[in-house]
């Protein structure tokens, strides 16, 4: 497991009108290892953008990302991303698209056949390793993603709205696959969400961010016992789980009338 910290990120880029926007304005987190982090806050405020600097996908204005007090300007091993929208080559079977990513990451042959025999075992799909993202449902599909991000064995694991395009059921069932896969693999994480719901049940912090140019506008510490996987009812209808709802309602709204 492996320490994040994000110090002053600003990220500036020019708009088709060639206006200048600034993004992300001074965003600065320690995330521990092992830590859940999940991020909320208004449409456009940097969540995004943010993650992708932090994967090392798109180049940062000013500020620093430092894994274990080493400072990263691009893509490395510690580091998986999954995308909202699959990120699936659809010519590609699922076997073949997370050894798309293992050639990528320069892993031997000899060891690929076991690396994504685990990884499609662990998001249970081992039965499908021969299917084509066309065979698959959006919630399978977004299981191989997942099984691809965690065949290369990073310490970080990054989610850009990874259950944003996925109806209400199959939506809860990843969740709680997260929570039983996070809870056994301790992996540092970041998952970027617009959902209040999935921010508390997943999260030990909820980082909330203001409106453009996104900085932190606050942090609330999630107060439920883990494990959490197969309990999603009983925390969805505790106490706790109501006053953080509300909680983070009401700084979400202020965030949104700001924006």
């Amino acid at each position: 497991m492996k320490t994040l910290s994000i110090s002053g990120l600003c990220k500036t880029f020019v708009d088709r009108q060639g206006r200048t926007v600034e993004a992300l304005s001074g965003f600065s987190l320690d995330v521990a290892a092992g830590e859940f982090i999940t991020i909320v806050g208004p449409s456009g405020c940097g969540k995004t953008t943010m993650l992708r600097i932090v994967q090392g996908l798109e180049e940062r204005s000013a500020g620093t990302v430092t894994i274990d007090g080493r400072e990263i300007r691009g893509p490395g091993p510690e580091r998986g991303f999954v995308f909202q929208q699959y990120g699936l080559l659809p010519w590609l079977t699922a076997a073949r698209n997370i050894a798309f990513a293992l050639d990528a990451r320069g892993v031997a042959q000899a060891e690929q056949a076991e690396r994504i025999r685990v990884a499609l075992e662990t998001v249970g799909l081992s039965a499908f390793a021969d299917h084509y993202p066309r065979q698959m449902s959006g919630g399978m599909q977004q299981r191989v993603g997942i099984a691809r991000a965690l065949a290369v064995d990073p310490d970080i694991l990054l989610l850009d709205e990874p259950f944003g395009a996925l109806d209400a059921l199959t939506r809860e069932i990843l969740q709680n696959e997260m929570l039983a896969l996070s809870e056994r693999m301790q992996k540092t994480i970041m998952f970027v969400t617009h959902s209040i719901d999935e921010a508390i049940m997943l999260a030990d912090r909820v980082v909330v961010m203001s409106a453009r140019p996104g900085r932190i506008a606050t942090i609330i510490d999630i107060d439920i016992p883990r494990p959490r996987a197969g309990r999603g009812e009983e925390i969805r209808e505790s106490a706790a789980f109501t006053h953080y709802r509300r909680q983070l309602w009401d700084h979400l709204m202020a965030r949104e009338v700001a924006a």
